[in-house]
């Protein structure tokens, strides 16, 4: 039997005879080779991120709570659809919008989308509902429909009407479905194109997204596929265009509680009736006006205060130098009229030359065109920014089996057709099928995912149908790949 003795009633204590001071918990993490191994990868991870893709702007919209607008430079619109179908020659195959899906219309029965004349929804194939207008005539001036409803096939590209950044990315069970919303700063106010403004433009009832929130998205840009998602009762594109001081986007200039208050019973009344009316218009405007347009970019007089301290003036050499080689390389490449920017950098060198140790202050008005400005950052000095793709080459063997997994190799390519070895994407390459199905691993590659420009993926054919694959948002379609049995 054991017993329990207390040290204080015996009158004794134990002490160690040799005193051990145990380390630092940082003195084993020291000693394991893993654990810097990890740090190093977040470490790789966060700058990869930060460097490429949109990563920057993503880490600004965190900080700053919106994006950089200074990135963003009207350049001019386009319509949200470049191509849709041509119905009457369509329907000599048999096809039509509520059965068959773009993919499915033959190349000789697309056309570029007819130009919008208010007053003729009703007698028009394509646009169902004008902006301000109702569902009962579908003319504009006669409801309080803020936007233009297009209607065009599942599957129809939907691209970005003027250079801008993604606010939003939304995919709601009900109202809108899947909605892109997309800011455009520094474009012409149509109410005084003299000026500018910031608009934001709305694409909803998509079937697919191709953006993320804070993506920097050009002119003709594609950014979706048109659908059928949401409260819509056939397949058509929502196209929207609020100013900055709606509530929301996309405005909607009625409640449920104002429909409630009206007496009414749905929005299709409400709409009917012009609920909401004034607010639609003070909110919104004529999108497909606006875009077909084309305002001419604003020229500003700009106050530019300048100040240098040239405690290192071979620095101030080096760095002029660099901005003037980067310049010259860009506006080359864009083929833009370099006069204004010459005038410009001209005007930096003197004020580098004429710098002493003192500090040295100036300010004169610049006359500022929009269209012709070309921002060169410290960042793109420091870092000699990547190489732009242009395109991407697709290649496999033009076979398949059942044996599984099939290898594909993706290279990008600059505008001349070379390979480019260090890219910078400023989005996501997105693989569908555009013929057959497949699923891909993986089936959305940033620059991260390329070596020397190159990246392989693995594809898996379903069933035995030739497979077609499609790259976003280059458009480039693959060779046909043919089932081969064994």
């Amino acid at each position: 039997m054991k017993h329990l003795i207390s040290r204080g009633s015996m009158g004794f204590s134990i002490n160690p005879i040799l005193r051990k001071r145990e380390p630092h918990p940082f003195h084993y993490l020291a000693q394991r080779t893993s654990f810097w191994l990890a740090v190093l990868s977040v470490f790789a991870f966060v700058a990869g991120n930060m460097i490429g893709q949109h990563g920057w702007q993503v880490f600004w919209k965190s900080v700053m709570g919106q994006g950089d607008d200074s990135l963003i430079v009207y350049t001019g619109t386009v319509t949200p659809l470049a191509l849709v179908p041509d119905y009457s020659k369509w329907q000599t195959y048999g096809g039509n919008a509520d059965e068959h899906t773009y993919r499915e219309v033959p190349q000789n029965a697309l056309i570029p989308l007819p130009t919008y004349a208010p007053g003729r929804a009703g007698n028009s194939s394509y646009y169902s509902v004008e902006y301000m207008g109702s569902y009962a005539t579908g003319i504009q001036g006669t409801g309080s429909h803020p936007a233009v409803d297009i209607r065009v096939p599942v599957g129809t590209p939907v691209r970005s009407i003027a250079n801008g950044i993604v606010s939003e990315v939304q995919n709601n069970a009900g109202g809108f479905g899947k909605v892109i919303v997309i800011r455009h700063p520094n474009v012409p106010d149509p109410a005084n194109p003299r000026l500018t403004t910031t608009l934001y433009s709305n694409y909803a009832h998509l079937s697919s997204i191709y953006v993320a929130e804070g993506a920097v998205v050009g002119k003709g840009e594609q950014i979706g596929l048109s659908g059928v998602t949401g409260d819509a009762s056939g397949p058509h594109l929502h196209f929207q265009i609020d100013r900055a001081d709606a509530p929301w986007h996309p405005y909607w200039p009625f409640t449920t509680a104002d429909i409630n208050a009206a007496g009414l019973r749905t929005t299709v009344q409400a709409i009917d009736k012009s609920l909401g009316g004034e607010r639609g218009y003070a909110f919104t405007v004529n999108p497909l006006l606006y875009v077909q347009a084309e305002y001419a970019p604003v020229t500003t007089v700009v106050q530019r205060t300048t100040s240098i301290v040239s405690s290192s003036s071979s620095k101030s050499a080096s760095l002029l130098s660099l901005v003037q080689a980067r310049t010259a390389a860009r506006l080359a490449r864009m083929n833009r009229t370099t006069v204004a920017i010459a005038s410009s950098v001209a005007s930096v060198s003197s004020r580098f030359s004429a710098a002493s140790s003192s500090s040295v202050s100036s300010t004169a008005p610049v006359v500022v065109t929009r269209r012709d400005v070309v921002v060169v950052s410290r960042t793109e000095i420091a870092m000699n920014l990547p190489e732009q793709v242009a395109s991407v080459e697709i290649w496999h063997d033009g076979t398949y089996t059942d044996r599984g997994w099939e290898r594909v190799r993706l290279t990008l390519l600059d505008a001349e057709g070379n390979v480019v070895t260090s890219p910078v994407l400023n989005r996501d390459i997105v693989l569908r099928a555009a013929f057959g199905s497949a699923d891909f691993n993986p089936s959305t590659l940033t620059s991260l995912d390329f070596q020397n420009g190159k990246a392989e993926v693995s594809v898996l054919p379903h069933g035995r149908r030739t497979l077609i694959i499609q790259v976003m948002p280059f458009n480039v379609l693959s060779q046909p790949m043919k089932y081969e049995k064994q």
